[in-house]
């Protein structure tokens, strides 16, 4: 009888390192971990190099805001204080497997110390792709690639096939979790990184960690995938050489200023309501915390004349916790990971998303361009609304509701549905509809949105917001007759004629009563663009957003105009709180 029965593992996550990496090259082991007991072990399993690294890490807490709020209330001798740490253990095993390298992580904070840029970023979804299928399915994560990227995810109670979880051609499968196939004791799960979880007789001994192991090493290298997950081949991974490239582009555009050409966003799911972001985590001296990120922010977080490619990738944005009121040093992102960028290099076009750039498929690139220039219906601007000055002194802003004003006053048969406050369902009253109603002297009622043409978060809220307003107007009750109301208060002489095209009851509601207009406000003194200069992923957006319309809602037609506008440049000062202490002389000595 042996001293102690042969153990089994229920799961293990294992990353692949890239070709001619190491296990020393894959860890990171200058990155800031506090380790303790940190002890490394070499030795053989069924022929395979294995390395153990075992760790352990701590984490301090403190009092939290809410014993803080309380101790208000005592007195000094009563305060509560609470101290105390948390230990955790952690482990990387290394295995060399067919002269490559994979390294599974044990712990909490095992996988902060692996090298991300030396590691396969699609190893562990490819692998479950092409060893699960398409029909035992547990949940999903895609990413929708538009100009507001966001995080989709999907579970259902039993596997189920990839039809059932509807995924669209504007998500980019980021994760998968499914039964290997014609085994339901086993489940994968893909992302950057392979999870086994096994239960029963396929829990996992040492033999047979190897075998799988060499089975996810064979199945990562196959083409299976492409056919059962046609959208997969959408954006493909970037070779090196692109990415130097692009990383070199990335750098100019940045230093020259040029902001209007990135987004910025967390590449995880958090709470809007729960975490808020800042550039800084110090203890010693406050850090500005914003509600949201936005490119403008780099001007102040970075000196971007002097940035580079190293101080992208090593400049944090942290997370902030409401509830705990503090910047939360163990939750964050480089720079780097959080910029949405594309470019094309000759005649490939790229996206840099979550660190990573992608190369967009040929035919996919072509289909939306395509669909663009022939489907969707660009117009002139009417002379009424051309050279309207959009500058707004009282806030030294260029803002499209100077426009929306300006337009109405232009054409009074016109009814304002900016800064309306309307009702959708049971929710706040807090919704617009649209920008502008306009009932033409042709009989064409107008749903117009406008937005300045200054980046693609602008167009990426026109879109977004045109398509939940368009939806629930012909969908929601409440919000039709709250329209309804908003008209019959409207100046318009011409208000019965409204009232007299937009019905009572939504039932009788139908999109191909009204046409839909999306009016980007550009600089008069520059050349005006066309629907083909839009970047490739607002095409792309703007493509969805009118299917969605036309095909689901049905509405008459979408059409797309540039209007010039007049635009001032400004410069805001803000005073000072308080005034500058006068400097003291220095002592001598004092250097």
């Amino acid at each position: 009888m042996t001293e102690f029965a042969e153990r089994e593992l229920a799961q293990i996550s294992i990353y692949l390192a890239k070709p001619d990496v190491g296990f020393e090259e894959a860890v990171d082991w200058q990155k800031t971990v506090a380790k303790a007991q940190f002890s490394q072990f070499d030795f053989e399993v069924v022929g395979t190099t294995c390395r153990f690294v075992y760790f352990e890490s701590e984490s301090p807490k403190a009092n939290p805001p809410w014993l803080d709020f309380a101790n208000e209330q005592l007195s000094l001798e009563h305060r509560i204080a609470f101290s105390g740490k948390s230990r955790n253990a952690n482990g990387l095993l290394g295995l060399q497997i067919d002269g490559r390298q994979l390294v599974a992580t044990f712990g909490r904070s095992a996988g902060a110390l692996l090298q991300r840029k030396m590691v396969e970023r699609d190893f562990g979804i490819r692998t479950a792709m092409n060893l699960c299928g398409n029909e035992g399915i547990r949940q999903t994560r895609t990413q929708s690639q538009s100009l507001t990227p966001t995080l989709i995810d999907r579970q259902v109670g039993q596997p189920m096939n990839s039809f059932v979880f509807g995924l669209s051609e504007a998500e980019d499968l980021k994760s998968l979790a499914a039964n290997l196939k014609d085994n339901p004791l086993v489940t994968l799960q893909g992302r950057d990184h392979l999870t086994f979880k096994g239960m029963g007789s396929q829990k996992l001994s040492w033999d047979s960690l190897i075998e799988h192991c060499e089975s996810f090493l064979e199945a990562y290298g196959k083409e299976d995938f492409t056919a059962l997950f046609p959208n997969y081949r959408n954006f493909k991974p970037a070779t090196d050489e692109e990415a130097e490239q692009l990383d070199a582009e990335l750098v100019r555009i940045l230093q020259a200023g040029e902001l209007g050409k990135i987004m910025l966003w967390v590449p995880e799911f958090l709470a809007a309501e729960e975490y808020s972001f800042s550039y800084s985590d110090r203890e010693v001296k406050e850090n500005h915390v914003y509600s949201h990120l936005e490119p403008t922010q780099l001007k102040t977080a970075m000196k971007l004349d002097q940035v580079n490619l190293k101080r992208l990738q090593d400049r944090r944005i942290w997370a902030y916790s409401h509830a705990d009121d503090r910047v939360l040093s163990n939750k964050w992102w480089s720079v780097y990971d959080c910029i949405i960028f594309e470019h094309k290099l000759g005649d490939r076009h790229f996206i840099l998303t979550e660190g990573e750039w992608k190369a967009v498929a040929g035919d996919f690139y072509k289909s939306v361009v395509e669909f663009v220039a022939t489907e969707v219906r660009q117009e002139r601007a009417e002379a009424l609304y051309a050279g309207i000055s959009i500058f707004d002194a009282a806030t030294g802003k260029n803002r499209e509701g100077v426009f929306n004003l300006e337009a109405c006053t232009r054409r009074p048969q016109s009814i304002l549905f900016d800064q309306a406050k309307l009702r959708i369902g049971s929710s706040r009253a807090d919704k617009e509809f649209c920008d502008i109603l306009d009932l033409t002297d042709a009989g064409v009622m107008r749903i117009i949105n406008c937005k300045p043409y200054s980046g693609s978060s602008s167009m990426s809220y026109l879109f977004a917001q045109t398509r939940f307003y368009c939806e629930s107007f012909v969908r929601d009750q409440a919000f039709l007759t709250e329209i309804r109301k908003h008209i019959k208060q409207a100046t318009s002489p011409t208000k019965q004629a409204y009232l007299d095209h937009v019905p009572e009851m939504v039932k009788a509601n139908s999109g191909g009563s009204y046409q839909v207009c999306l009016w980007l406000l550009c600089d008069k003194k520059k050349a005006l663009p066309s629907k083909s200069d839009l970047p490739f992923m607002a095409q792309f957006e703007l493509k969805l957003l009118h299917d969605q319309l036309q095909h689901n809602w049905k509405y008459q037609d979408i059409v797309l105009r540039f209007i010039p506008v007049e635009t001032q440049s400004f410069m805001k000062a803000v005073p000072a709180t308080k005034a500058k202490k006068a400097r003291e002389p220095e002592a001598p000595g004092d250097g």
